[in-house]
């Protein structure tokens, strides 16, 4: 379907629009190895009490990009423990390198690492595009001292980080990473690319207000649900913080990205706009080969 451009003047009827972006970047998603994808998932609807909308394996998340009309997707791997990193990161490594014109991996890391700068070196090496943290299931602030050499080591590798923030599907009692903290983790590596999950903090959008709207972080649109954070308001936050360091995103397999693509399209975006968050911003962050999938 042929991009909309809308004028400015145009907004106020752009609920009524439906466009859709000429490329489409998921730079969220979650794939686990053939052989151990159903031990996962039975671990991850303990702690989420959701079914996965499609078996996160590379196969079931190709054939949803294909449905969902997604260029190029992110896969994000999660260590929820030290010992799983190494093994993670291979992994990443072969799929990245079986599937270049379609998938980008970052790699995974703990800080029970007892060499954590020395792990962003070998993920570099593996070629991985940039790293997931996710604090509340690490146990971890991300002001954790522990990172520290982490952050410096990707600030010199040029790797992207990102992190999960706010709550968790099922809430957590204690959440390790919000809004509050990632900005000051900012504040202290100004020169660190930091994309911040879940549009800055799953079901904390009021302290991503008061702490991250504007400041020089990527926010990722990924699992905000409508009935969470309803059109008109992920609409105001994402113009708040500025279409240019958003980028799109869907948490598959715990949404369906081809609905979160149709929603993206119907806020009512400037066209422009909508070629940033869909794929632009993202594709600027990525230094593999991308552009193949995108010609």
């Amino acid at each position: 379907m042929k991009v909309l451009e809308e004028e400015p003047q145009q907004r106020k009827d752009a609920h009524l629009v439906h466009a859709s972006p000429t490329h489409v970047i998921d730079f969220h998603t979650h794939i686990f190895p053939d052989k151990i994808v159903d031990r996962a998932l039975e671990a991850l609807r303990a702690s989420y009490e959701v079914a996965p909308v499609v078996r996160p394996t590379v196969a079931g998340l190709l054939e949803t990009m294909d449905g969902a009309g997604i260029d190029v997707a992110v896969s994000v791997p999660v260590a929820t423990r030290a010992d799983q990193v190494r093994s993670i990161n291979e992994w990443a490594a072969e799929v990245q390198q079986a599937h270049a014109d379609r998938l980008v991996c970052f790699g995974a890391l703990h800080p029970g690492l007892s060499d954590v700068a020395g792990e962003v070196d070998y993920i570099g090496e593996l070629g991985l595009q940039g790293i997931k943290l996710q604090p509340n299931f690490q146990e971890c602030s991300p002001e954790d001292p522990r990172l520290f050499p982490a952050y410096e080591a990707a600030i010199e590798r040029g790797l992207v980080i990102l992190f999960h923030s706010g709550q968790e599907i099922k809430e957590f009692e204690r959440v390790y990473s919000t809004p509050a903290s990632l900005s000051r983790v900012h504040a202290r590596f100004p020169q660190l690319t930091m994309v911040i999950a879940h549009l800055g903090g799953y079901q904390m959008w009021g302290e991503v207000r008061r702490h991250l709207v504007g400041k020089q972080v990527y926010l990722d649109a990924s699992y905000c649900p409508p009935e969470q954070l309803p059109d008109e308001e992920f609409l105001g936050l994402i113009r708040s913080h500025g279409t240019s360091r958003v980028v799109f995103g869907s948490d598959f397999p715990w949404a369906n990205p081809g609905k979160d693509v149709e929603r993206l399209g119907q806020l009512g975006l400037l066209a422009s706009e909508l070629e940033a968050i869909a794929w632009k911003n993202a594709a600027s962050l990525l230094r593999s080969n991308v552009s193949v999938a995108l010609n």
